[in-house]
């Protein structure tokens, strides 16, 4: 090999160990990073807290009782104190916080979403009689004419025949329920009322014949079944009686409970009732009236209901009353002694009652306050768990990461040693060649 040859031969192998030296150096500093972050994570781990179980006893505690023959008390905390009342002169060393339920009775308002009020006409029913029969309700014979007598024959007490004029509402009902010109005037029409046994009114019309009718011979009346009235759903709405000692008790009631509703400032003769599921309810004629007119809105859409106007109405309004258990809470001074020195209060006397009462006492566990505490921990351990797998599975993918460098320096190492093995071989060349070159006397 030529001078020249091998000075190039030896610059290309002492510029490719220059290159592995350096290769060999990033491979280091990345190893260093890699140590670094595998200290980060186990600093991470040292510094975890593993989640402690609790323990029930921690949410035990001393519930104290007491009754005064009427309600039975619970005292929820106590402190101690050092209180003296400047009018008695009493000390009172704790200050107590007790409850109680209590039965009340209170209004309770409720929106009915599908009230269904509908405003009833009267309607008739005809009845077919055999005059003359027991079965009738138009009796005739020759002395008397027309008389009410009932099923049993006994006479009703009604009213005079009264004439009904051709162009009243009742005349045209009459006309239509018997399928007559409603436009004709050339029948006679009577009028009768008349109560019944049972105390209900009833109104008769009844056609008087040309001829005077004999006895067995068929009649037809019709017989005004209701009067005009709301209907909430299939429930008849009536008038609030304020006779009725139930219902003026109840309305009261939710006029003290409801002074800002239309229930408080409505007239006697504007609050209606109705039943329904044995529950009474009470509505005022101006949220009933605007029920009706809400679903009789034509622009009105109803994207669950394809109905009648009825389904297409505003939530109602409906009051009703009843004896309700409810919660009271007193905070006061109260006087708490141990007499049996077992450590726990055998008596006490608040300050607004003026006996002293025997106190009960057992241990009370929180047992919701022990389930929370439970559910935080388990939760705790699966993030405690969590957390030691993400950093197992980082500082594994960091080993992985570091025996793959450190094969490749190891490779490096191989390959330095080879490059230093050839360069000290070129390098003995060259020294030949400048001994036989140079050195000419030697």
């Amino acid at each position: 090999m030529g001078m020249a040859a091998s000075q190039a031969r030896y610059l290309s192998l002492a510029a490719r160990k220059t290159n592995v030296e350096y290769e060999g150096q990033q491979i280091n500093q990345a190893r260093t990073a890699l140590g670094n972050q595998t200290a980060t994570l186990w600093n991470q781990q040292l510094a975890l807290s593993v989640p402690t179980c609790p323990n029930i006893t921690d949410y035990t505690t001393v519930q104290y009782r007491f009754n005064d023959g009427y309600n039975d008390y619970v005292i929820s905390s106590l402190q101690s104190t050092n209180y003296t009342d400047p009018q008695t002169g009493i000390q009172y060393n704790k200050q107590v916080t007790y409850y109680y339920n209590q039965d009340i009775f209170k209004g309770v308002q409720f929106k009915n979403s599908n009230p269904q009020i509908q405003w009833i006409e009267p309607y008739w029913t005809e009845t077919t009689n055999l005059i003359g029969k027991e079965d009738s309700l138009i009796y005739v014979d020759a002395t008397n004419g027309y008389k009410m007598i009932d099923k049993d024959g006994n006479t009703v007490a009604a009213t005079e025949a009264e004439v009904v004029a051709p162009d009243s509402d009742d005349y045209k009902h009459y006309l239509q329920a018997n399928g007559i010109d409603v436009n004709s005037t050339s029948i006679t029409l009577n009028k009768y009322s008349y109560t019944d046994a049972s105390g209900k009114e009833h109104v008769v019309f009844m056609e008087e014949p040309a001829e005077a009718p004999t006895d067995g011979q068929k009649y037809a009346t019709q017989t005004l079944i209701d009067s005009k009235h709301y209907m909430a759903g299939n429930s008849i709405v009536e008038q609030y009686d304020p006779s009725n000692p139930e219902q003026s008790v109840a309305v009261e009631q939710l006029r003290h409970d409801f002074p800002g509703e239309k229930i408080s400032s409505a007239k006697d003769d504007e609050i209606f009732v109705f039943k329904k599921n044995d529950q009474v309810y009470y509505v005022t004629k101006e949220e009933l009236d605007a029920c009706i007119a809400s679903g009789a809105d034509a622009n009105k859409s109803d994207q669950f209901q394809i109905s009648s106007g009825i389904d297409y109405q505003m939530a109602l309004n409906q009051y009703y009353t009843g004896t309700i258990s409810e919660h009271v809470e007193n905070t006061e001074y109260a006087i708490m002694d141990d007499s049996s020195g077992s450590g726990r209060y055998a008596n006490i006397k608040l300050e607004s009652m003026s006996e002293t009462f025997e106190l009960s006492s057992e241990e009370v566990s929180n047992e919701s306050a022990y389930n929370d505490a439970m559910n935080q921990y388990y939760y705790n351990v699966t993030c405690y768990e969590k957390t030691l797998a993400d950093i197992n599975a980082k500082t594994s993918i960091i080993q992985e990461q570091d025996r793959t460098l450190e094969l490749r320096l190891k490779q490096l190492e191989t390959e330095q040693s080879a490059l230093k093995t050839e360069m000290d071989a070129v390098k003995s060349i060259i020294k030949d060649n400048v001994d036989k070159t140079f050195k000419t006397f030697s």
